[in-house]
């Protein structure tokens, strides 16, 4: 799993609302089951206040008949009397004629609990949950008629604090039940889901590795993948191989192109050359046509040089015969050939032996000699050097033209990019020379690379194995 949760990801999206759905149908479960024994507890407390109250009248006539009503009502109360259940009635006048022995318990005793749970009552009829000093209790009032008459007002109060405690360790208890269930249902869900989601991983993996390199090669093959990623995987493979047709029929184009109109043109250029040596008579317009037309059928040439150079190169059938060289009589010989164009160029070289094309080698620094040469000024030095540093060689060309910028230092070795589209027209650039260069750079097992600050100049580095 990657170390940073992206919200975005498909197995977060079904992860999360997995965890949603299970809190709104655990935790509404949850909650209505504890809603309805809360209410089926105080409802069976109520009920059994209520037949208290409503049979206590009965026993009072019942005993009655056999002795004072006063003692009758004792009897009653004792008759109906049950643990943590006080009953007691009071007079009109508020005088307590009978009690049960809950009211003199010490349990209710303490703090001057029924004291204060008689002052809280009293005058107060009908049925309720009250709280009272942390306690939870049922209250039953009504008036307490034998015989007809009103003998006082009857008071049933059932302590339920008990069972209000043990009801609320049952929902802790369900609430970390819940908790604990959502928590491995969301583990279990990322982990399915990781599972489900491991084939599209896979094809996304074989996809950022496509390149004009494997793209024929490179087939997606799901077996036991979910239908829905069996046919990406097809149209993927559909889309890939119709791209990889088209590749290989543009660069069979290029090079076809390249290489059949290399010949007229290098024939034309010819042409335009020796009318220039032999003709004298022109006038200043026409050798100046001509000298344009050369020129420009010079660029054409190199440029489709250049063009057939790639498409061999990204065919495979660029051959490079690699041996061992000394390095500093390749460069010698290149600085030489600047020497007659600019004397501008100044080296420092160590005498280093690597294995690399001597004429493909000469190509490349011809190329960024040339570069730095076309994109500085004419009074500003280029300096070339040649050194080893462990079990390789690095050249390296710099100058101190006008930079490259940073958004644009990963795209020059990109076919016909240009940094600045005018400075490269009056320069007479193709915007081909630098992806030539690295590609016969990697070609010789060796890697290019440039550093840059806008005024300052730019560094390429050329590091080959010695």
């Amino acid at each position: 799993m990657k170390s940073a949760i992206n919200p975005n990801s498909i197995q977060f999206r079904l992860t999360i609302g997995m965890v949603l759905v299970s809190i709104l149908g655990i935790g509404s479960l949850t909650g209505w089951i504890n809603w309805r024994m809360r209410q089926l507890l105080v409802e069976s407390h109520k009920d059994n206040a209520l037949m208290i109250a409503s049979r206590l009248g009965q026993d009072v006539d019942l005993y009655g008949e056999t002795m004072p009503i006063s003692q009758a009502m004792a009897m009653a109360i004792d008759y109906r009397k049950q643990p943590d259940v006080a009953i007691w009635v009071t007079s009109p006048q508020g005088e307590i004629l009978a009690q049960s022995d809950t009211l003199s318990m010490g349990s209710w005793q303490i703090n001057g609990f029924a004291q204060a749970l008689l002052e809280q009552v009293s005058g107060k009829l009908g049925l309720e949950v009250i709280r009272l000093q942390g306690r939870h209790l049922v209250t039953c009032s009504s008036p307490l008629e034998v015989n007809g008459q009103v003998m006082g007002e009857l008071y049933v109060v059932d302590d339920i604090t008990e069972d209000q405690e043990t009801l609320s360790r049952i929902t802790r208890t369900l609430a970390f039940s819940s908790l604990l269930a959502i928590g491995v249902g969301a583990i279990a869900t990322a982990f399915y889901t990781r599972q489900s989601l491991a084939p599209i991983r896979k094809m996304n993996r074989l996809a950022a590795n496509v390149s004009t390199d494997n793209l024929a090669s490179t087939r997606l093959e799901f077996d036991r993948a979910p239908t829905e990623v069996q046919e990406l995987a097809q149209a993927c493979n559909m889309m890939i191989s119709r791209l990889s047709a088209a590749w290989d029929q543009q660069r069979r184009f290029v090079s076809d192109v390249s290489h059949e109109l290399r010949t007229p043109l290098t024939l034309v250029h010819g042409y335009l050359q020796s009318t220039l040596r032999r003709c004298n008579n022109l006038s200043s317009p026409q050798r100046e046509g001509l000298e344009i037309a050369a020129a420009e059928a010079d660029r054409t040439i190199r440029l489709l040089q250049d063009l057939l150079d790639l498409a061999r190169a990204d065919g495979g059938h660029l051959r490079f015969q690699i041996e061992r060289q000394p390095l500093e009589a390749v460069v010698q010989e290149v600085l030489e050939m600047g020497q007659y164009v600019s004397d501008r160029i100044h080296a420092d070289l160590e005498p280093v032996e690597a294995r690399v094309d001597r004429h493909r080698l000469k190509q490349v620094l011809i190329n960024l000699m040339d570069n730095a040469m076309k994109y500085s000024n004419d009074n500003e030095p280029i300096r070339v050097g040649l050194k080893k540093i462990g079990d390789r060689a690095y050249i390296e060309v710099s100058d101190h033209g006008r930079g490259i910028p940073l958004a644009d230092l990963t795209k020059i070795f990109d076919p016909f990019y240009r940094v600045d589209e005018d400075r490269s027209r009056a320069t007479g650039g193709t915007g081909l020379g630098l992806s030539i260069v690295k590609t016969l750079v990697e070609g010789m097992n060796g890697t290019l690379k440039v550093q840059s600050k806008l005024g300052e100049g730019s560094v390429f580095t050329v590091s080959l194995p010695i």
